[in-house]
């Protein structure tokens, strides 16, 4: 087996990303998160040479919460059932598993952030405002809504797998990350890093400390 080699491309057009240099990013990226993921949220990394993909368990702490149908029947039915089945009922869901994936945009040449979640207690897919009230920090959620310098959530089918996803349209990435412009050279795996402390961070994947040691 080849070694790898080492990464010494420097970005050329930032903010926008040609496809060796997404796809040298990510394979750094998943490189770098080989051991370092162990307490973090992060479960796994893994390109696979079309898209990265991240997965994430996620605790859910939202006070309004409401478990689907079954348990909502609890308020009308709560004189059948015991404290202990009640309880158990409303306490479900207790954490989110998110696949994230990132691809490249050949329209806009940044990357573009998917992903779809399955809830520990059932599998209905969530609604779009389930996804802000679990997904979106609190700080984001306004300019979420309002499509703004993050552009909005959408759903869409997804460029690869062809199945629907949440995504985060890429229109005003270029904008945002201009903003962020560093004052040296970026790499890919450092523009990937630098994407995702903008975009991932406004539906909560946050880059683990460990991986920037």
């Amino acid at each position: 087996m080849e070694a790898t080699p080492k990464q010494t491309t420097t970005l050329q057009a930032f903010p926008s990303i040609t496809e060796d240099e997404f796809r040298e990013g990510c394979k750094a990226l998943e490189d770098r998160s080989f051991d370092k993921l162990d307490g973090t949220d992060w479960l796994s990394v893994k390109w696979t040479g079309k898209e990265l993909i991240i997965k994430q368990r996620r605790a859910i702490h939202s006070p309004e919460y409401e478990a689907p149908e079954e348990c909502a029947e609890v308020d009308r039915v709560a004189e059948d059932l015991c404290a202990t089945d009640i309880l158990l009922c409303r306490s479900r869901s207790e954490h989110l598993i998110v696949d994230f994936s990132v691809t490249l945009s050949p329209v806009y040449c940044v990357p573009v952030l998917y992903f779809s979640c399955k809830h520990s207690s059932y599998s209905m897919r969530l609604n779009l405002d389930q996804m802000y009230d679990w997904m979106v920090p609190r700080t984001s959620q306004t300019s979420l809504r309002n499509t703004g310098v993050m552009g909005g959530i959408s759903m869409a089918h997804h460029p690869i797998s062809d199945q629907p996803a949440y995504f985060i349209h890429p229109c005003n990435t270029p904008e945002a990350l201009s903003a962020l412009r560093p004052t040296t050279s970026l790499n890919p795996e450092g523009y990937l890093i630098l994407w995702l402390g903008l975009i991932g961070s406004s539906v909560g994947l946050h880059v683990p400390s460990r991986l920037l040691a």
